[in-house]
Parts: structure tokens; sequence; C-alpha cells
């Protein structure tokens, strides 16, 4: 009795429920992991986002917020109403539902230096990972004259672009931004990490933006930190 005890303890984190498919503006149950009423289920599958009632984050360290953009692949901590923690990885993303893999007690990577910045040389300032000035923005295809600043990359996963502040994660080689410039979209970056792209389609007109690494060696000290738009 007791090796048939030992065997299903062993067995046990083995055992993985299979996704939920959740259909657009619907919600879930994290416990049960069923599909739920929006007005009261623990994590809200919209259109492009995923919003929880109780806080979620996809990059570890980072404090609990109430959305993060919908990217296949990419996994995230959230709560429920009992403090409970689950990870959810989005596996699938179609036209009018997602499917999510989740397991309780979910424990994201402790962050790491990123691969496709390894090459990249060592920036002046500390804790500086990558910096990217915009080299093309258009809407709807046309070009647009900009006076963005610079998009810093910090190694604790934070970011400053202009005035505004967030956190940024990378999932198989797209960039994702929170805050205002979640609405961008992913941004790809190159195998090399020195060209980073963003593309949205919103309602009303779509937004493109185009932006270069730029070498700390023409950094001057005056500009170390960047200028707001």
């Amino acid at each position: 009795m007791r090796s048939l005890l030992l065997a299903l303890v062993l067995l046990a984190p083995a055992v993985r429920a299979a996704p939920v498919l959740v259909p657009l503006s619907r919600g879930l149950e994290l416990r049960t992991q069923s599909v739920a009423d929006p007005a009261t289920a623990d994590l809200v599958v919209q259109s492009r986002l995923l919003s929880a009632r109780y806080g979620m984050r996809c990059v570890s360290g980072d404090a609990f917020g109430p959305k993060a953009p919908i990217v296949a692949g990419a996994a995230c901590e959230v709560r429920d109403g009992s403090g409970a923690v689950y990870e959810v990885k989005v596996t699938n993303v179609g036209s009018v539902s997602v499917s999510l893999d989740v397991r309780q007690t979910g424990t994201l990577a402790q962050g790491v230096r990123p691969a496709p910045f390894l090459s990249l040389p060592a920036d002046l300032e500390p804790g500086v990972l990558a910096r990217y000035k915009m080299t093309a923005y258009a809407i709807d295809g046309a070009q647009v004259e900009s006076r963005f600043a610079s998009l810093v990359l910090h190694t604790d996963g934070s970011y400053q672009f202009g005035e505004r502040r967030g956190r940024w994660s990378l999932v198989q080689g797209l960039l994702l931004l929170d805050g205002e410039y979640t609405a961008w979209g992913p941004g790809a970056l190159s195998e090399d990490a020195l060209r980073l792209t963003f593309h949205s389609q919103g309602a009303r007109f779509s937004v493109s933006a185009a932006l270069a690494w730029v070498d700390p060696k023409g950094v001057v000290l005056s500009q170390l930190s960047p200028v707001s738009r």
C-alpha cells in the first residue's frame, strides 16, 4: 500500500489537464478550468488582451497588473479570488477563441538576459540592456514625421519610452510592451537584436514602427537619460 501511495505521488505532477478553449469575450474560472461569465470570471479573454480580475503578471518579479496582450506561447501567472496562483500559457490563438493551458501554483522562470541580446555590446549606463531609436513611423502605410525618444530596455524587465514607463517581455522573438504601447502589439525582434518592428491594425487605422539598435559608443553622456516626446 505504501509503495502504491508513493507511486501516485510521483506520478501526480505529470498529470495535466487538456488546454481549455475560451471563446472571445468569455471568461475562465481558474480553479475548475471552466468557461464562465466574464462578469465573475478570474480571467477574461478579449480580442487582443487577457484581463485578470485579481491580477496577473507575465514577467518574473513584476507586480501583478490587470491586463496583458495575447501572444501565442506566452506564459503568465494569474491569481484567483482566494489568492491562489496559476500558470496560464497561451497555446493557440484563433479568430473566435483562445486555447489556454492552466496549471496551479505557476512559477515563472527567473529573468535572464534573453539570447538575442547576448551579442550586443554592454551599454554605458548600468542596468540598460539595449536602446532603440525610431527610424520609420507610418499610419495606414503613409510615412509620418515623428519625434519619438529612444526606447530603452532595462535588465530588470522595465522600459522607458520618452515619458512613458512600463514592463517588457520577450516571447518567441516577439517583444511585448505593456501600458500605452500595448496597442502596438508584439514587436518582431531580429535574430541579431539590431532591428525591432511593430505593426498593429486598429479599428480605424494601422500603425507601423521600425526601430534600430543604438550603439552605446554613439550615446553621449548628456543623452543617457532619454528626452521626452
